[in-house]
């Protein structure tokens, strides 16, 4: 017997207020927006984890120096925290109009199809 690729605890609040499970490629979704948006040293035993999408870019000004900044740092967090389950094709940092927004794009292990996760975080978090 093989073990699931995917751990059987992606859960999620039900439509009754009742405890559900999420779909596997769902819960790696938000997997990968927990990374994106948990700060480093936010973690007590893991203070290299996440890319501190949101708190560490609150009071940095939006240039594209700071997409670079994120672009690495959220690739490197990825690739870190989740590389036994999915592989990083590339990440996408766009600033414009007072917004940051990353797109993640990956291709879950093993062999899956490619998928795509967008953050953005809107003028009022930066």
């Amino acid at each position: 017997m093989t073990t699931p690729r995917f751990p059987v605890q992606p859960w999620q609040l039900g439509g009754s207020r009742r405890l559900a499970t999420r779909m596997p490629l769902e819960h790696l979704d938000d997997m990968v927006r927990l990374v994106l948006l948990t700060g480093p040293n936010e973690r007590l035993h893991r203070p290299g984890f996440g890319a501190g999408l949101g708190a560490s870019t609150l009071f940095q000004p939006l240039s594209t120096d700071l997409a670079g900044t994120v672009r690495a740092r959220a690739r490197g967090s990825l690739t870190s925290a989740l590389s036994d389950r999915l592989d990083v094709v590339d990440v996408i940092v766009t600033v414009a109009d007072s917004t940051l927004s990353a797109e993640v794009v990956y291709r879950p292990k093993p062999a899956g199809e490619t998928r795509r996760v967008t953050l953005t975080l809107p003028a009022a978090a930066l």
